[in-house]
């Protein structure tokens, strides 16, 4: 074939091309005549430089340079600039040995070789010289088809990319002589996608494809809640729900932080910094103040002149949070606040407690199902422990499912929390682990037994509640459990006294019933509060953003679902609806599957060792066909690195597996047996990726073995055997 024959199948993108002749003579103009990156236009340097995918020249997705080697790249422009310059004042000859030093430059600040990268930048100022195919391993394949396809000769590769790019793009230039050879640029990808994928060479079949389908695959999710990808072994299902979940997720905060980055201030902690100091800088550091009589709720300053002034502990939280010492002081014992403010921030208590910590979050998981698989091990089960006197105890804990959940809920419930509410809680936490410390103490200094009553005090706690008991018969060994969110919700609603706790439908049966005991305890909190100065509005907590949470269930329909699933099958439906479990977690049974919590499940349609999913749950389920596909060389190696193998895919044994389960026009094959659909059993294409020099492996212990085991369980007839011996 002629590669003009070629080009008249092929329907230009014009898309691409129609974008390319925009920018490209922009790219130009700006290289060639501004110094410093600043002084190009904005959207033209965008989508020069910032802009991976579904850039003009070529969409790099991941594989393009990062926020942190962008800016490192700009940091230094001054010496990639010039570079530049030379090439977009050259349109008629490549520069070799520019073309060098701008990619030794630019690897200078990349954390890996990233040539693509470097290659695009490159090309999209030298259209006349460089093709658009930016990719090593790309452009090596697209010389393997010119040459066992195309009739005219185009030199050896080279493996030197600008050398073998210039190639290319002087190949389609010399056999199109009548083309402008702006209007070229998308020819030689097409070609590539024409031999290696037939079917693909529609307009922007390049990158958006994967895209595209990525998106109907989140919107459905969206729009569902749930989704099963369905198809037969080796279609990439499991690695397909974790693209989808890492995709779903991309935006989350990755980073948890709560932490206020400043001390937490109580007047305790005041007290404890500067008990033992004599004397501070002012904030300026011009002179300097000297620190006495500490108590619990103020300090005295003396100025060189003598003069004393008492300071409030209070005025120095609102100093510290405001950064007075930066500027702003007013009133008249600012800068004395501000001083002390100052001391407490440049001598930060790395033992001093703070509101949240810093952490990592996940936000999907990965389990699979297996037949013996329960609610008890999904969702809520029971666990026998010894307790601390050595005797069996019964616990009921959150499983996968409404551990999880939780998590998602809070979430959900607190990003549509106003402001001040969300504080007031964070704060209430931090305020209250603060006191069940104190609490400890007390029970420490009370010799285990800290009184409530005359008869009754507090013993012990747990990392929930309070245990307390009274010494007379009748009582539990252990003690009873006061549930710190009861003494939290009665302190959030206000309650003073035993009758406000009988009265308040938000506390547990216990609290209401032993009101007396846990009132007692709710006013030591208050009181707690009030002696450490502790306050609710010194400022706002920002809250985490609106995150989504991923399910993966692997082999889903290998466990009975309705078993698994119960009461939650309802809740799938109804989401953000809370569904009474068989199990209770300190008194509440209630479970809630929020709107921000999605479930990919991954099933293959060839195993009849499991039963199917019933219309009640499948009707709960969207199902997404994931089916066998001739796969893109250049796709598999798209994020392959260096030190990686690279990977390949036995076209030619695909094709002729695939005969085993369809024929020419697309029906069922004679060799598949009348009971099964090609689409359920037909093998995937992960069975034919391999590395270099090793696809026997996968045909002699992978392929072969389970094509035989279909003819033995009847998916296929005896008279596959010879075909499946012989590939």
């Amino acid at each position: 074939m002629k590669l003009i024959e070629l080009i008249k199948k092929i329907e230009v993108w014009s898309e691409w091309v129609n974008a390319y002749k925009e920018y490209v003579p922009k790219f130009i103009v700006e290289a060639s005549t501004k110094e410093n990156w600043e002084d190009w236009d904005s959207e033209v340097f965008f989508e020069f430089f910032e802009k991976s995918n579904n850039q003009c020249v070529s969409s790099l997705k991941q594989g393009y340079f990062t926020k942190e080697e962008q800016s490192k790249i700009k940091n230094n422009w001054a010496e990639l600039g010039p570079l530049l310059k030379i090439i977009a004042d050259n349109q008629d000859n490549p520069q070799w040995e520019t073309y060098e030093q701008v990619k030794s430059v630019i690897r200078r600040f990349t954390a890996q070789d990233r040539r693509a990268a470097t290659y695009r930048v490159i090309a999209g100022l030298q259209p006349n010289n460089l093709s658009t195919i930016v990719k090593d391993d790309s452009l090596k394949e697209l010389f393997y088809y010119i040459h066992n396809n195309i009739e005219e000769e185009l030199p050896e590769y080279q493996n030197n990319w600008f050398k073998d790019s210039h190639s290319i793009n002087s190949f389609y230039k010399e056999h199109n002589p009548s083309i402008n050879f702006m209007d070229l640029i998308s020819y030689p990808w097409q070609t590539f996608e024409y031999f290696k994928n037939p079917n693909s060479i529609s307009e922007n079949s390049t990158t958006n494809d994967s895209s595209s389908i990525m998106k109907q695959y989140i919107d459905l999710l969206h729009h569902k809640k749930q989704i099963i990808l369905q198809g037969p072994p080796g279609t990439g299902k499991t690695r397909l729900a974790q693209l989808i979940a890492e995709e779903i997720t991309k935006d989350n905060s990755h980073i948890k932080d709560e932490t206020k980055s400043d001390p937490f201030l109580s007047d305790s902690y005041i007290r404890e910094q500067i008990k033992n100091v004599k004397q501070i800088p002012s904030s300026s550091g011009r002179k300097s103040y000297g620190i006495s009589n500490v108590q619990s709720d103020r300090c005295t300053v003396t100025l060189d002149s003598g003069s004393t002034y008492d300071i409030p502990y209070a005025g120095i939280k609102r100093a510290y949070n405001e950064k007075l010492w930066l500027g702003g002081q007013k009133n008249g014992f600012d800068s004395y606040d501000a001083a002390i403010a100052k001391y407490l921030f440049e001598n930060k208590n790395i033992e001093q407690p703070i509101v949240a910590k810093k952490k990592i979050v996940d936000y999907y998981k990965i389990i699979q199902f297996h037949p013996s698989y329960t609610y008890e091990d999904f969702v809520r089960g029971i666990t026998v422990e010894n307790n601390e006197a050595g005797k069996i105890e019964y616990k009921t804990e959150n499983r996968i499912l409404a551990d999880y959940a939780s998590k998602a809920l809070k979430n959900y419930n607190d990003f549509y929390k106003d402001e001040t509410t969300f504080s007031n809680e964070v704060f209430l936490e931090e305020y209250f682990s603060l006191f069940v410390d104190k609490i400890n103490e007390e029970i420490e200094n009370n010799e285990g037994f800290y009184r409530l009553t005359k008869s009754v005090g507090l013993i012990n706690t747990d990392e929930d509640a309070f245990r307390y008991k009274s010494p007379a018969a009748g009582w539990n060994q252990r003690g009873d459990r006061m549930l710190f969110k009861d003494i939290k919700q009665a302190f959030l609603d206000g309650n003073i006294e035993r009758q406000d706790l009988k009265r308040n439908e938000n506390l547990s049966g216990l609290a209401k019933q032993h009101a007396s005991y846990f009132v007692r305890v709710l006013n030591l909190f208050q009181q707690f509060i009030n002696d450490e100065n502790l306050t609710f509005n010194d400022h706002e907590i920002q809250k985490d953003p609106l995150n989504n949470y991923v399910l993966i269930i692997d082999e889903i329909n290998r466990a009975n679902l309705s078993s698994v699933l119960g009461e939650l099958i309802y809740a799938l439906e109804y989401r953000g609806k809370a569904v009474d479990s068989m199990y209770g977690i300190k008194g509440d049974r209630q479970i809630t599957l929020p709107p921000n919590l999605f479930i990919i499940g991954t099933m293959n349609t060839a195993d009849r060792s499991v039963g199917q999913i019933d219309y009640a749950i499948r009707r709960r389920f969207a199902f997404v066909d994931i089916l066998p596909e001739i796969l893109i060389e250049a796709d598999l190696n798209a994020n392959r690195k260096e030190e990686e193998p690279r990977l390949f895919f036995k076209e030619d044994i695909f094709l002729k597996v695939k005969n085993l389960f369809i024929d020419e026009n697309g029906k069922n094959s004679e060799y598949l047996s009348d009971e099964f659909e090609a689409k359920d059993v037909q093998l995937g294409h992960s069975y034919f990726i391999y590395t270099e020099n090793n696809f026997n492996y996968n045909l002699d212990y992978e392929i072969k073995p389970i094509l035989r085991e279909y003819v033995t369980d009847g998916l296929l007839k005896i008279s596959a055997l010879p075909i499946i011996e012989n590939l």
